[in-house]
């Protein structure tokens, strides 16, 4: 495998340049000349000439001036308009053919070039963004050959975020159905409140020509149990595109900074938003989950109401809806969505997660089966790497629960802090199914237990 390059790398010939810019070396020699094409040369005639790898990255990611086109392949030279000798009798009796071929050759050349600029400016118009890069404030949308289609700087200083983050806040989507995708942003804008400084994020839509479509604040419609506004502290946790052929739409989940409700909200094209789902608790996660009944959108978080994990799954042309009542009082909303959920989810509090003095685990990550089931993987949060997958059927029924590999040490590590009074291998909770709480429509909330699949060392 080839290791990476070093940061300031020497290209010594233009075969070299050529190469690395994935171009021919004659428009490698025409882009030098016309585009400022970052190339050095030695003094004298025929000097060698080298250019370094960070110089041609900054020029690819900037852009020439204009737009790029391929360099011409020849220049055909007309003769000078006072060329001397007059023509003989015989020329003179066919001088009114060659001037009238002359003026055929010159009308097809000008429909030929016609045709090719044509060609170029609707080759143009039909690049297409393939990926987009926040870095600092700057987006830029690239196409497939990581060349700039476009660049958008943001006001103002954003919050950095990591590669996870950053794998859902920057999203190629075709939200207008047209074949053609733009770009969505969700930046993290710094404020001050009365008290201290905050987060809040919002959401920026870019056409596929770089044009801000629409840009929305993370704020839902939602009222506290005693009809007042939250404070406006609002943070996206994770933005997926639900497909559809008519009507596709962005599910965004929401968190409050400060306290405990959460939520997801729809947007649609054209940026109109409503909630979808509001929750008692934290949303974390969102995947799309396809089935024979058509498409539906498993939400993965917490409900502060019951404290513990917990999952929904909502389809993705149902009524909005909310977590299921009970537990603690407060949790809940003056506003709350009617709609009614197919299924919600109370995972148990695991003796691990409870060692680590935390009320329930983090579900942070949903993935599809190939039947139509989904797995919810919970976090022990004091050590991520440790984690339960709850696997449900097509039917979203129990199937199994397996630990990951990272839970034997972890058990270990919390046995040897007085955590813990037992090893892994006569932990008394891989003897019994694990109870989780299922709530249905028409059935309340129901017991059902999850039966452990083999691990792999119990040692």
């Amino acid at each position: 495998m080839t290791g990476p390059l070093p940061p300031d790398q020497e290209f010594q010939t233009w075969s070299e340049i050529a190469e690395y810019l994935r171009i021919s070396v004659r428009e490698a020699l025409y882009r030098a000349k016309n585009e400022g094409l970052p190339v050095r040369r030695g003094p004298g005639k025929k000097s060698r000439v080298w250019a370094l790898r960070s110089e041609l990255d900054a020029w690819k990611l900037k852009g020439p001036a204009s737009e790029v086109l391929p360099a011409p392949d020849s220049v055909i030279e007309q003769p000078p308009a006072d060329s001397p000798s007059s023509p003989s009798p015989v020329d003179e009796r066919r001088a009114p053919a060659v001037r009238w071929g002359r003026r055929t050759l010159l009308a097809v050349a000008g429909l030929a070039a016609g045709v090719v600029g044509g060609g170029l400016i609707l080759g143009t118009r039909r690049q297409r963004v393939e990926r987009a890069v926040l870095t600092g404030n700057l987006l830029t949308a690239l196409d497939g050959l990581g060349r700039t289609i476009w660049t958008h700087r943001f006001p103002g200083v954003l919050k950095e975020q990591g590669a996870d983050e950053l794998s859902w806040r920057v999203q190629v989507v075709d939200l207008e159905n047209h074949g053609s995708p733009g770009v969505l942003a969700v930046c993290s804008r710094f404020g001050q409140s009365s008290i201290t400084q905050i987060v809040s994020d919002e959401l920026s839509y870019f056409t596929p020509d770089g044009h801000v479509k629409w840009t929305l604040p993370c704020r839902p419609d939602l009222l506290d149990f005693d009809g007042k506004e939250f404070e406006p502290v609002w943070w996206c946790s994770h933005v997926i595109a639900v497909p559809s052929r008519t009507q596709p739409a962005l599910w965004v989940g929401i968190n409050h900074g400060w306290r405990w409700p959460g939520c997801v909200m729809r947007l649609d094209a054209a940026g109109a938003a409503s909630v979808q789902f509001a929750n008692a608790g934290h949303v974390e996660r969102l995947s799309i989950v396809t089935r024979p009944s058509g498409q539906f959108v498993v939400i993965a978080g917490e409900n502060n109401a019951f404290e513990r994990t917990a999952a929904a799954v909502l389809g993705v042309t149902d009524s909005p809806a909310c977590s299921p009542s009970g537990g603690a009082a407060r949790c809940r909303f003056a506003n709350s969505p009617s709609g009614v959920l197919r299924d919600y989810m109370l995972f148990p509090t695991t003796e691990m997660v409870a060692a680590s003095d935390t009320p329930y685990g983090l579900a942070k990550w949903v993935t599809q089966t190939n039947d139509g089931g989904f797995v919810v993987i919970v976090q022990v949060p004091s050590s991520p790497s440790a984690c339960l997958l709850y696997e449900f059927t097509g039917a979203t029924e129990p199937r199994s629960v397996m630990p990951s590999g990272s839970c034997p040490m972890v058990h270990r590590r919390l046995q040897e802090e007085g955590k813990l009074d037992h090893s892994w291998a006569v932990c008394p909770e891989l003897d019994r199914p694990l109870t989780i709480r299922h709530w249905r429509p028409g059935n309340g909330w129901q017991d059902q237990e999850f039966t452990w699949r083999a691990t792999t060392d119990k040692g």
